[in-house]
């Protein structure tokens, strides 16, 4: 009795002593478990949220609930995705396209610089792959195991019941088993059914078509090989999209810049027309409502140029770090000072922001290390003093800042006063760090949510439709032959514009279904809310828009284009005619030339004629005269009869006797009668 009173108190100290070395064990471990939690980074990759039809949530972790997921959204590793009937969801990250059919349930286990693991639970999924760095790091996982890429192409991938279905419409997949088994190599124009009942079976066998995979293929068709501009990286989330909603110029302070052309509203500004969505990964994520509004919102820079809004993306990196928002924080007071108010003033907004410029750094308000604020900013601008010190830009810019102006009410610019129209003082306070989600949220409207529990509709057997063209059981799939004329037998180095369409057949003894699948973006049978269709309206207008700018532009083209040939014929026009009149003068200086050519041969001709004739008369006179002949007149005989008397004829002027000249030349008178004259 004595012994176990005198061990009691020993065991009491023997607790304490415990309970002192446990508090001390954790509050030294604490420290060490703080600093290795501060090592880890954020995720540098994310995937965009580009298409919602229907009803599709997103797991929140922290709440333990299902959070409906909109266009635009930031899809990130671990976060898991659920479609409900007659619903569909397609990702982008970076070049890589994701699509998710109704009633899927599909986990982004790892997505980052390494990996692209894909988790499918149940439903289909189909992915697009277009370089053999994206094939290389992507799998897609089932319950029965790892399919795994081995080229850039298109894929599918379902999870059924009792196994896995895989469709290779383009490019070659290997299946591995999670049993250890063989692995299945499937090729172009294949589709494989897996399941282990007691052991590994693999049915092939050609393409069967659905109203998921009809989707897919015009959606792969649609988007095709956009190009992205030579400015940023393909593996930049969202960058597929700028082309054709903006245009490229050059500044001469930030080099590329890129200009949207299809903002219509007055006092639009970064980060304004959109909202707020609480991470896990990065805390509050900035979704906007414009049909490219993503790479410009968690990559590079806005800054006002030429009185115009635009995004600098900065230097060209291969794979750029996400972004939740790149912005700085502003605040009007405490809560206490938010139902104070001054005469007719409204109380000041108690956060607002506005976007960050070229070369201001951005500062993260979660987790993160030191190198990893060095990736997501330009190191030129950590080692630049100046930089770090200058205040941000826009933050006494009114026309740049956006707030929340009261509880539940949208985003607004912030309020001015007076005729130089500045913000009232307090208005602008800058916030060391970014507002914590329960701040930010008690002023931004409610989400719809869902309890953990709720799952969505089970599939039940349907009858047969031939206007709805979406999957169930009672359907009886089309068949499509793989080995069809426009399938191609191997794949190309890269991924075609356009996924080739099979030929359809009808098997024997199965009917056909009548109708395909409606093209979702412009309408069909399935429920759309009032909301979805002024989305829907609004993006169909936003397409007319675009439509109608680029009519527009082709019409300058050619009009520029017309211009340019008419003042080429012109410019041809004036040089013809300046060589037709060049070529005249030429031709009359030559008839010139030609004329006083002539003129000088008939001058030396005529010279040479004169001198001909002096030489003629100078040789003339030098040659000896004959002398002149006398007459002799021999006397006659008397005549013995008479004869009748002959008149003389008349001696003509010429022909009389002349004198002769003293120089010895004989005249007319001189020259030598005819001999028979002489006779006579």
């Amino acid at each position: 009795m004595a012994s176990t009173a005198a061990s009691a108190p020993k065991l009491v100290l023997n607790r304490r002593a415990w309970r002192v070395l446990a508090l001390t064990l954790l509050v030294a471990l604490a420290p060490g478990a703080k600093a290795q939690d501060g090592d880890r980074d954020p995720p540098t990759r994310a995937a965009r949220v580009v298409d919602v039809i229907g009803d599709a949530w997103l797991f929140d972790h922290d709440t333990r609930e299902w959070v409906r997921i909109t266009r635009n959204q930031t899809v990130a590793e671990g976060d898991r995705l659920r479609t409900d009937d007659r619903a569909r969801v397609s990702l982008r990250a970076g070049s890589t396209t994701i699509w998710l059919d109704e009633r899927s349930d599909l986990e982004l286990s790892q997505l980052d610089e390494d990996r692209t693991l894909l988790q499918l639970d149940r439903g289909d999924v189909a992915v697009r792959l277009r370089t053999a760095e994206n094939a290389a790091e992507t799998r897609l996982r089932t319950r029965e195991g790892t399919a795994q890429p081995e080229r850039e192409g298109l894929y599918r991938v379902e999870q059924l019941d009792r196994g896995t279905k895989v469709y290779v419409w383009q490019g070659r997949m290997r299946f591995d088993w999670a049993r250890g088994a063989m692995p299945v190599s499937m090729g172009t124009g294949e589709q494989v059914e897996l399941w282990w009942p007691d052991s590994p079976r693999a049915e092939r066998g050609p393409l069967y078509s659905d109203g998921f995979g009809d989707w897919v293929l015009a959606e792969s068709r649609e988007e095709g090989d956009r190009p992205v501009a030579r400015y940023v990286s393909p593996e930049m989330t969202g960058a597929e999209d700028l082309d054709r909603y903006g245009r490229w110029e050059t500044a001469p302070d930030y080099g590329p810049v890129w200009i949207p052309t299809t903002v219509v509203v007055a006092d639009w500004a970064p980060y304004r027309y959109g909202r707020w969505v609480w991470s896990r990964h990065w805390g509050w994520t900035w979704v906007d409502d414009a049909p490219w509004g993503f790479a410009p919102f968690h990559y590079g820079r806005w800054v006002s140029w030429g009185g115009r809004w635009c995004w600098s993306p900065g230097p060209y990196v291969h794979r750029p770090v996400y972004a939740p928002a790149l912005v700085g924080w502003v605040g009007g007071g405490t809560s206490v000072s938010v139902n104070i108010t001054i005469g007719n003033r409204p109380p000041p907004p108690r956060f607002g922001w506005y976007p960050l410029a070229p070369r201001e750094v951005y500062v993260p308000a979660y987790r993160h290390t030191p190198r990893y604020v060095s990736r997501i900013n330009d190191p030129r601008d950590l080692r630049d003093p100046v930089t770090v010190q200058r205040p941000h830009r826009y933050r006494e810019v009114p026309a740049a800042v956006s707030v929340l102006p009261a509880p539940g009410a949208g985003i607004q610019p912030l309020p001015v006063r007076g005729p130089d129209r500045k913000p009232d003082p307090g208005w602008v306070r800058p916030l060391p760090v970014a507002p914590g989600r329960g701040d930010l949220a008690a002023v931004l409207p409610a989400l719809p949510t869902r309890a953990v529990d709720a799952e969505p509709q089970r599939r039940v057997p349907r009858t047969p439709d031939g206007n709805m063209g979406w999957r169930s059981e009672g359907q009886v799939p089309v068949r499509r032959d793989a080995r069809g004329p426009e399938m191609p037998a191997q794949l190309p180095p890269a991924v075609a514009n356009t996924v080739p369409m099979p030929a359809v057949q009808q098997p024997a003894g199965l009917p056909m279904r009548t109708g395909q699948e409606p093209a979702p973006r412009t309408g069909d049978n399935m429920p759309w809310r009032a909301q979805q269709q002024r989305d829907l309206q609004q993006r169909d207008q936003q397409q007319r828009d675009m439509q109608q700018q680029r009519e527009a532009q082709q019409q300058r083209e050619l009009q520029q284009r017309r211009d340019m040939e008419q003042q080429r014929e012109q410019q041809q026009q004036r040089e013809m005619q300046q060589q037709r009149e060049m070529q005249q003068q030429r031709e009359m200086q030559q008839r010139r030339e030609m004329e006083q050519q002539r003129d000088v041969q008939l001058q030396r001709e005529m010279q040479q004629r004169r001198e001909e004739q002096q030489r003629r008369e100078e040789v003339q006179r030098r040659a000896p005269q004959p002398e002149p002949q006398r007459q002799i007149e021999v006397p006659r005989a008397p005549a013995m009869q008479p004869q009748p008397q002959v008149q003389p004829r008349a001696q003509p002027r010429d022909e009389g006797p002349q004198r002769g000249r003293q120089d010895g030349v004989p005249t007319r008178g001189d020259r030598p009668r005819d001999p028979k004259q002489q006779e006579r």
